[in-house]
């Protein structure tokens, strides 16, 4: 299948923009299949898509075995707090697809908010 074609590509669209625009401080919004697979993008500043989907992928998937390993459950987010930014990642099981959504913030973004944001991207996913 090729990338444009897959069910959430337009959908991944729409929330990594909205995201972007309704973040304060948000820099990149990527929507990624579960195996690292950019599906989506919205940017203010430039990034390799394809490095940083293997990248959200994999911090998913790290995510996962270490909820697996201790026993808390299935993962929904995790931070990577940096000295100028964050990474957030929220993995979202939409139907049969798992995918993956990152935020790049700089200091100034109110972690709150991105997660309530993102909670509001999974809920937007999972109606397309």
């Amino acid at each position: 299948m090729n990338l444009r074609d897959h069910p959430y590509s337009a959908p991944g669209a729409r929330a990594a923009q909205d995201l972007l625009d309704g973040i304060d401080g948000a820099r990149t919004v990527l929507v990624a299949t579960i195996d690292g697979f950019s599906l989506a993008v919205a940017q203010r500043q430039p990034l390799d898509a394809d490095r940083l989907a293997a990248l959200i992928s994999s911090i998913g998937a790290l995510g996962a075995a270490a909820s697996r390993e201790t026993g808390i459950g299935t993962p929904r987010c995790l931070v990577v707090e940096s000295t100028q930014g964050r990474l957030v990642v929220r993995c979202v099981k939409a139907g049969m697809h798992e995918l993956v959504v990152g935020v790049l913030t700089d200091t100034q973004a109110l972690l709150g908010m991105v997660w309530a944001a993102l909670a509001q991207c999974e809920k937007a996913l999972l109606r397309a």
